[in-house]
């Protein structure tokens, strides 16, 4: 019996010492912060959008908006190559991609659009495309920055769809209820097949009128796994990457003044508009770096600038509005582990942009631009998940 005591003892005690080491470690963890190992800066007259980098290549992709045109560039700064496609060109996508480009091996460019998948060379030659059945061609909306990406998944491209217009509007239950969030693409046969319909205890259940791009998903694959966020909604979800896409468990989210908009009533609503509030928070990015996960977010406004800001009814009100509360709002950051549990949240570092992307266990960043000069050239930040020494 003593040997017995004994050993539940000591069992007891390194029991004891392992969970003390690992609160010791989450204590640790929640010094983390972020910071700037390389940059990359290219040369440039006009207002590029960060699309992909590819370390494994030394290649980065840009998009000039103005132009409609492609960039890509080495870790040098050397341009490589740049191609225009107009929407009306035979061999064009359409008028705007649903993500960012993606940056292939062998110099090609994946381009997807609604109407299918498109690879180029440096110079905008075709080399090969997969059309969209028309009877599967939907208004998905676009985006040309990596805010949105082209995810492979085995044979398969995973994407965000989101469809603000259809047969349904927003002040409508069925638009919530038909609601897909994401959507597979074969590039060999252009097929796209929407799916993961919203949580039933989702905040877009609630019976109020919504704007479709609070709605629009972030989503990261973790082996088996589907770990997804909607924009408005402070809660991670993770699902079965298999269909039938069983939700796995819910993770309210803990982010700092994150202002939920709740929704308007659909009898109020205009069933055509579509806008944006700044007032209310949106987390615009889920990526995995190693084992965190990292989200950037807006907190939105508090309850009296945001009272002033829905009370603006004029150019120079909304300009004097903006000049008053410049610098008091800053996008933010959080990282969590893979379970979602948070281990740091803190405003952006001064010198990354809105834009960031996950490569071989570093973030990449647009740089901000100069908001007083304007600049020349545009810069991509490198950036590591380390822990303070404060």
């Amino acid at each position: 019996m003593k040997s017995n005591f004994f050993w539940s003892l000591l069992f007891f005690a390194w029991f004891v010492a392992c969970q003390n080491e690992k609160s010791s470690d989450l204590s640790k963890a929640k010094n983390l912060q972020l910071e700037i190992v390389d940059s990359i800066r290219v040369d440039y007259i006009g207002n590029l959008s960060f699309m992909d980098v590819k370390p494994s290549l030394q290649r980065a992709l840009f998009f000039d908006i103005q132009k409609r045109a492609f960039l890509v560039t080495d870790f040098q700064g050397n341009k490589l190559g740049e191609f225009v496609k107009e929407q009306d060109s035979p061999d064009g996508f359409g008028s705007f991609p649903m993500g960012a480009g993606r940056l292939m091996e062998r110099d090609r460019v994946q381009v997807v659009s609604m109407f299918g998948v498109f690879e180029y060379d440096f110079e905008g030659n075709l080399l090969q495309s997969a059309k969209t059945p028309d009877d599967e061609i939907k208004s998905f909306s676009g985006r040309i920055d990596a805010q949105r990406e082209i995810y492979p998944v085995n044979d398969k491209l995973l994407m965000t769809g989101l469809i603000a217009r259809g047969e349904y509007n927003k002040t409508q239950p069925e638009f919530y209820d038909e609601f897909e969030q994401l959507v597979w693409i074969d590039p060999r046969t252009g097929s796209m097949e929407q799916f993961l319909s919203l949580d039933s205890a989702s905040l877009f259940q609630n019976g109020q009128s919504h704007e479709p791009g609070m709605l629009s998903a972030t989503f990261e694959v973790i082996d088996d796994q589907l770990v997804v966020i909607n924009g408005g909604e402070p809660v991670l979800r993770m699902y079965e990457l298999a269909a039938p896409y069983q939700i796995i468990k819910r993770v309210p989210l803990n982010l700092t003044d994150f202002q939920v908009n709740e929704g308007e009533d659909p009898l109020k609503a205009d069933p055509r508009a579509i806008s944006f509030d700044p007032s209310y928070g949106i987390i615009s990015k889920l990526v995995r770096v190693g084992d965190f996960l990292v989200i950037s977010y807006t907190t939105g406004y508090d309850e009296l600038d945001r009272a002033e800001y829905q009370a603006v009814n004029s150019q120079q009100a909304y300009r004097d509005f903006n000049e008053r509360i410049a610098g008091k709002y800053k996008n933010r950051i959080q990282i969590m582990n893979l379970d979602g549990e948070k281990m740091a949240d803190f405003e952006f570092p001064e010198k990354l942009g809105n834009t960031m992307v996950s490569r071989d266990g570093a973030l990449w960043f647009n740089a901000l631009p100069n908001s007083e000069v304007e600049e020349d050239f545009f810069q991509l930040y490198r950036v590591e998940i380390k822990e303070s020494q404060e």
